[in-house]
């Protein structure tokens, strides 16, 4: 009778991961056969790709398969991962309201001297995941940017969102364009289950904040009313659909 055959347990989907990133990175230098047998290596004697990336640059070397360029690759592209960490956790600052949205926009529009749009993502935690400029020109032109702001907050996952934008005139208080942006804006990130949260103007030292003024609750309301009509009238063409 034949003996059963031990079955060898599954690698790792994330060790698998490693292999096939480390693999890449030394395939800018090596051959791709050798890439895959130094990377195999590297593995084996450092454990995980966190082990390769933490290992001093002559111990990498060391390696065989692994030539001194590789190494100061990997020593390189490790140093650049840390770095790339510390931004990322540096900029995890949390906007909860609107002086610290205020505070985080302000610095976009200083010195400029046309019209600008500026983008604030958070997560659920109020953490901010992006803040840059996404539209330079009028805010009317709400066409043009309204499909970046949708398909970064979906890059980024955001929850929530704020937008600024700078009136070079001198005046903040907003004009009929503005309240026309700010609920298209709102409606198109209702459809993403995102919340736009506030909306600034700055104009100077001074600025206007939608969501501290008595209409934001009002266009907000209007937008909530606006998709709940849209909902029955999906749910009433679907049931009508499914009777014929």
């Amino acid at each position: 009778m034949a003996k059963p055959q031990k079955r060898t347990p599954p690698i790792p989907l994330r060790e698998v991961q490693g292999h096939k990133l480390l693999e890449r990175v030394l395939g800018c230098l090596l051959p791709q056969g050798e890439a895959a047998q130094a990377a195999a290596a590297l593995l084996d004697v450092f454990g995980s790709l966190a082990g390769v990336l933490g290992a001093p640059q002559k111990e990498l070397a060391r390696i065989p398969g692994v030539t001194p360029e590789a190494a100061a690759l990997l020593a390189l592209s490790a140093e650049l991962a840390r770095e790339s960490l510390e931004g990322q956790a540096a900029s995890l600052r949390r906007v909860f309201d609107t002086p610290s949205a205020a505070e985080a926009f302000r610095p976009k529009f200083l010195g400029r001297k046309t019209e600008a749009v500026c983008l604030l993502l958070l997560d659920g935690r109020g953490r901010m995941l992006y803040n840059n400029i996404v539209c330079e020109g009028s805010v009317s032109e709400v066409p043009v940017y309204v499909r970046r702001l949708v398909g970064l907050c979906i890059d980024y996952n955001a929850s929530a969102v704020m937008l600024a934008h700078n009136h070079p005139s001198g005046s903040a208080l907003p004009s009929r364009n503005d309240f026309v942006a700010t609920r298209q804006v709102g409606m198109a990130l209702e459809g993403i289950d995102a919340a736009l949260l506030d909306h600034i103007i700055f104009a100077g030292d001074d600025y206007f904040s939608f969501s501290a003024s008595r209409l934001w609750d009002e266009g907000q309301a209007r937008i909530r009313e606006f998709c709940r009509r849209e909902l029955e009238a999906a749910r009433a063409l679907e049931q009508d659909f499914l009777n014929r």
